[in-house]
């Protein structure tokens, strides 16, 4: 089945309405750059500064400061990369853990209740996208590896 053009920029406009929305809906302490930081530490492990300024599409100066900010709130830590004694790599800590979790309960707690208002029918469809969803995104981050 082919896709026209029409119905993907109405498709990426979607998700685009919906991110923004629920980033409105429930406020965080950290930023959104802090935020993508912690989940993909958490999603892939320790990574070296190099490896996650690729993956973030920052510049390594800017993922520096941010890794520094992110240890001075004891969301991430520096461990030796055990590949290399020259090297360092960040990790996600409990306290980054808790941060995700807590936004991530704001999240499901505000789409709980919108969705309460939604039909029955309007919840299957949109129960029945989370797979396609999912396959999509993974797909996404296994590009993002290839290229890195």
């Amino acid at each position: 089945m082919s896709l026209r053009l029409t119905d993907v920029r109405a498709l990426a406009a979607g998700i685009e309405r919906l991110t923004i929305w629920l980033r409105r809906q429930t406020p965080t302490e950290v930023s959104s750059t802090t935020l993508t930081a912690l989940d993909r530490l958490r999603r892939e492990g320790p990574l070296r500064v190099s490896e996650l300024a690729a993956r973030e599409a920052m510049t390594q100066p800017g993922v520096t400061i941010l890794v520094n900010r992110l240890s001075d709130a004891g969301h991430a830590e520096r461990l030796p990369d055990p590949t290399d004694r020259r090297a360092t790599l960040v990790r996600i800590t409990a306290a980054g853990e808790d941060v995700l979790t807590r936004r991530e309960a704001a999240r499901a707690e505000v789409l709980r209740a919108r969705l309460a208002e939604l039909s029955d029918t309007d919840r299957t469809l949109l129960t029945a996208a989370l797979p396609a969803i999912e396959r999509l995104v993974a797909t996404g981050n296994e590009e993002s590896r290839k290229t890195d």
